[in-house]
């Protein structure tokens, strides 16, 4: 009977560290995420477009388009 119980006490001692585990690679991931989110400015993990930087470039090699 002790066997039993000393095999029931390591399969629970198992299946907690692998939960533990578990809910860290979780939370790294979401701290991951949100570091990004924050890094770039936006969500979607990707680098800022530089559309609005050769907008003002365009500006001032070529003057800027009023439209009035």
């Amino acid at each position: 009977m002790r066997y039993l119980h000393d095999l029931n006490v390591q399969i629970s001692q198992n299946r907690r560290s692998v939960s533990v585990s578990k809910q860290l690679d979780r939370d790294l991931c979401n701290q991951h995420f949100d570091t990004f989110e924050t890094f770039w400015g936006r969500p979607g993990h990707g680098a800022r477009g530089d559309h609005i930087n050769k907008l003002k470039l365009d500006n001032l090699l070529y003057g800027a388009s009023e439209t009035s």
